[in-house]
């Protein structure tokens, strides 16, 4: 407080309530602080009650005045977690304001600001903040502002949730991007169909591209014949073997025929393994009190009123209620189509108005979840919507387990626990200067691990060998495989002595040096094995 403080008391709930020249402020005990109401002179405060704050003013009068505690028990109850207040507030206060709002941003509750905030636009970034896919799309739908809809399909996109993503590119009709969605997602079949708006649209390069992706040799040359690219034409047409086609360009290109290479190979695009129909997989996640309390508070309109069902967080289907308004609705094969004045696609000859008003657009009416599917029910049971989420318990890695199985240091440097490897050397051996050891930890390091791929488009996958793979039934027995033997040292020694015999003095010092340093990181198995380590530092 840079003003000072007059006078000070604290009220029943902890709320520190203190004066300046003029305000009433109060002050949490998480560092929080703010304003309640101004004043016309100096008072100094005796007790708070309530609502109301006794006080003194500069004469020793006492007064009695009221103060608005809404804001700081808003606060209050949610640093304390008291979600139940918190809840009672937002319905029953006036706290909408944008002060609250981007205290809720700040403390992490953005969620809570949800449901308050009547703003489309702020809702809109509220949802997009906590993640809220569902409440993001309804406020993008209010607004249709392009910006809005490219926020969305980024936030979607880093979910998985392709189909709401497919739903904002043909919103801002992002065709380039829409064409490559389809691409990653294997639906050719649509792919297909953007070839066509793309050639209603006269983009020759889009269009051309998109049959370079499809692997359509005839649609290419046909471009390219349009476009009076006739030698690139005729070569694409011989080179792919369409004599026919290769012949009429031939003829029209007078002596300058251009030669074919006779050693080109066909290469077209991957075909999909399988077509990605259905969103990534999220996990369960049990409601919060503020969802469940808003989906209690609903159902007693939804019983009274018309049913109405609540798609799945992670259903296979999206219903694009406005596509026939909007003309984002290309499934329909007849459907023909006509360039407005803004150089984009309408579609005329729809069937009638009824169908449009239902219609899910794009096709998407085939898709089907997998009767398997284990899908919640979002306006369930109670006990989901009262529960919070609870995070998944991290487990560990295979390296963490071989440090908590083995006092063996080599076993830590496998691990990449250079630190507890070294704390280890020094109680057990007693070494104190580790600079020698750095290029040996490393190189045993490398060999800890192997990396395999499972499929082209993830990443390399790493599997960890163990020694012990015969015996390892639980992890509680991990240990990992060790490329370093007592026969390999003693094939060291042998190269030693010959190098010593040859004269060779300064590199058999150095294959020496190397024994005594490997020889603390050696797993043996038998007594025998000890002894001749141990001869191996004698000698």
């Amino acid at each position: 407080e840079n003003i000072s403080v007059k006078s000070g008391a604290w009220d029943d709930s902890g709320v520190f309530i203190y004066t300046t020249s003029n305000h009433i402020k109060y002050a949490l005990i998480n560092g929080d602080h703010g304003i309640i109401r101004t004043l016309d002179l100096p008072i100094y405060i005796t007790k708070i009650k309530g609502n109301s704050v006794f006080c003194l003013d500069r004469e020793v009068r006492p007064r009695l005045l009221n103060i608005d505690p809404t804001e700081f028990k808003f606060k209050l109850a949610l640093i304390n977690r008291k979600y139940d207040e918190v809840l009672h507030m937002v319905r029953t206060a006036k706290l909408v304001g944008q002060s609250i709002i981007a205290y809720l941003q700040k403390k992490g509750y953005p969620e809570v600001a949800l449901h308050f905030v009547k703003d489309e636009k702020t809702r809109f970034g509220l949802a997009l903040e906590c993640g809220n896919i569902d409440i993001a799309l309804e406020a993008a739908r209010a607004l249709d502002d392009k910006r809005c809809w490219e926020k969305l399909a980024d936030i979607a996109l880093l979910q998985g949730n392709h189909q709401i993503v497919e739903m904002a590119y043909q919103r801002t009709k992002n065709f380039d991007k829409l064409a490559f969605l389809y691409l990653i997602t294997g639906n050719l079949e649509k792919l297909r169909k953007m070839m066509k708006i793309a050639e209603v649209r006269k983009d020759v390069s889009g269009q051309f591209q998109i049959a370079m992706l499809l692997g359509d040799v005839d649609e290419r040359v046909k471009l390219l014949r349009q476009c009076n690219q006739k030698s690139l034409a005729y070569v694409m047409a011989a080179t792919h073997g369409l004599d026919e086609q290769a012949e009429q360009l031939k003829e029209s290109l007078d002596d300058k025929v251009p030669e074919v290479n006779p050693n080109a190979e066909l290469i077209l695009p991957p075909c999909p393994i399988s077509q990605q129909e259905s969103n990534w997989p999220l996990l369960a996640v049990s409601k919060g009190f503020f969802e469940g309390a808003a989906i209690k508070g609903t159902q007693p309109a939804a019983t009274t009123g018309s049913s109405t069902t609540t798609a799945p967080k992670f259903g296979a289907n999206v219903n694009i209620e406005e596509s026939a308004t909007t003309g984002g609705d290309w499934a329909d094969d007849d459907a023909q189509m006509e360039l407005d004045d803004d150089d984009f696609t309408k579609e005329k000859g729809r069937g009638n108005q009824d169908e449009n008003e239902t219609g899910e657009g794009w096709g998407d009416s085939e898709l089907e979840l997998p009767a398997d599917l284990d899908v919640p029910d979002v306006a369930g049971d109670e006990d989901d919507t009262g529960g919070f989420f609870v995070a998944p318990t991290k487990g560990q890695s295979v390296p963490q387990i071989w440090t908590q199985n083995s006092k063996l240091p080599v076993d830590h440097v496998l691990s990449g626990s250079f630190e507890t490897a070294m704390r280890l050397l020094h109680d057990q051996v007693g070494i104190v200067s580790f600079e020698e050891y750095k290029q040996i930890f490393l190189q045993i390091y490398s060999r800890s691990r192997t990396a395999y791929t499972a499929l082209p488009s993830l990443p390399a996958l790493y599997a960890y060998p163990l020694r012990n793979w015969r015996d390892a039934h639980s992890p509680k027995l991990f240990l990992p495989a060790v490329g370093l033997k007592l026969e390999e040292l003693v094939g060291r020694l042998q190269a030693a002595y010959r190098l010593t015999t040859n004269g060779k003095f300064q590199e058999a010092v150095v294959i020496f040096r190397s024994i005594l340093l490997t020889v603390p990181l050696l797993v043996v198995e038998s007594r025998q094995d000890i002894l001749e380590s141990q001869q191996l530092i004698e000698i």
